[in-house]
């Protein structure tokens, strides 16, 4: 069983009409809700990149016109406690550290970018990134680049267009989806692994956005989308979602929905009685009341076909012996709870309630490197989730230790 991979369904098809709904509402609350451009407007390209997980802008180097080289490198070692005789995919039901006993390099990126100007003026942005490692095969279930271990995660162009109001973002192409308060690039989160939320809901998508900033520290984005983590449409429906934000000085909130056919028209016949949407609501939160102090959560619910899921996470991260004039803390140390209820199993594969506590120790030597050191609790409903010491699936529960190594720029 690939650990983020739901088992293939038989596919249906209904009448897409009600999918278009919410994307049409989503659109005239954006057109209600705008607000006139106040005299001092922040950067729309900060804006767009600020939601609950923290800012996703990369530092990186200026390379003139303002476009930025940036990437990271992501290494790490994981042990599963069980000691099972199977290494790779050892570690059942995880994306970034899947292997057991194994030195590895989970995720490597590079990528050239041009922000926005965020002034109600016409301007032109792109994002271009080539990623390997072995999130690739976990996380991204259509890779751009065939089965190489190669993808490219993010690949889109914006433009700005001015309006009466604020400047409006358009968006073509693969981007990060806008759900969870953690990121695929592991280095931005307090944890090195993901939670079990990262399997029930979308990574990627590749399609349509539009977004504007509607005052008052709310913000919208349309989607118009492929579908979860395809580059390559494999029916003949669109997905529609959107994100309602609202960022204060410590404190931001998010809003996401996401509906539409997930099925293949071509793995065989279709049946009008049995349900082919797949759809997810979910409120994320972000709290940082001092600069050490973070507090993330996340509330999640759907349904993909009749199989329902739903869960939540909840993380706080403590920054400890302050690098004066620096901007980061020597130490930080961070804490996770997260449960999923996957009825039917459609999102990990099997009918369970999946948990886990996670407990990580970061070091940081400079902004950008850092040396992590992780113990991670799943424990399952299910008496066979995970493999025991003869490789065989006979456990509730499964123990790992993994330390990681990372810089960026």
């Amino acid at each position: 069983m690939k650990n983020s991979s739901p088992p293939v369904l038989k596919p249906v098809r209904i009448n897409p009409v009600p999918a278009r709904l919410p994307a049409a509402l989503g659109l005239l609350v954006m057109a209600l809700a705008a607000s006139p451009p106040a005299f001092a407007q922040e950067s729309l390209g900060d804006l767009e990149e600020v939601v609950v997980t923290g800012s996703r802008a990369e530092r990186g180097v200026d390379l003139g016109s303002s476009i930025r080289l940036y990437g990271h490198v992501q290494t790490s070692f994981t042990y599963n406690l069980a000691d099972p005789d199977q290494r790779k995919g050892a570690n059942r039901l995880r994306l970034s550290d899947p292997d057991h006993n194994a030195f590895g390099v989970p995720y490597a990126k590079v990528g050239l970018a041009r922000a926005l100007s965020g002034r109600n003026e016409f301007d032109a942005g792109f994002r271009f990134e080539v990623a390997a490692g072995r999130m690739v095969e976990e996380v991204f279930q259509d890779p751009t680049l065939g089965d190489r271990g190669i993808t490219v995660p993010q690949a889109y162009v914006d433009l700005q267009l001015p309006t009466p109001y604020n400047p409006l973002q358009v968006r073509l192409g693969r981007q990060h989806s806008w759900f969870g308060v953690e990121s695929l690039d592991l280095y931005k989160n307090p944890n090195f692994s993901l939670s079990p939320l990262a399997l029930a809901m979308p990574k990627t998508v590749t399609g349509l956005s539009a977004g504007m900033d509607l005052g008052g520290g709310l913000r919208y984005t349309q989607y118009l989308v492929q579908g979860w983590d395809r580059v390559e449409d494999d029916n003949d429906t669109k997905t529609f979602g959107g994100q309602l934000t609202w960022k204060a000085k410590d404190l931001a909130l998010s809003l996401n929905w996401i509906v539409g056919e997930e099925r293949s028209n071509s793995a065989g016949s279709y049946s009008h009685s049995e349900d082919k949407q797949r759809w997810a609501l979910e409120l994320g939160a972000r709290y940082q009341p001092t600069l050490s102090t973070e507090l993330r959560a996340s509330l999640l619910y759907g349904q993909d076909g009749g199989d329902k899921f739903g869960g939540f996470s909840v993380l706080v991260s403590q920054g400890l012996f302050e690098v004066e004039g620096e901007g980061f803390h020597r130490l930080t140390a961070s804490l996770r709870g997260s449960y999923l209820r996957d009825q039917g199993g459609s999102r990990t594969g099997i009918d369970q309630a999946l948990g886990e506590l996670t407990t990580t120790l970061a070091l940081n030597f400079t902004k950008n490197a850092s040396l992590r050191v992780e113990y991670r609790r799943d424990f399952s409903s299910a008496d066979d989730a995970f493999l025991g010491h003869r490789g065989r699936p006979s456990r509730s529960g499964q123990d790992t230790f993994a330390l990681a190594l990372h810089y960026a720029f």
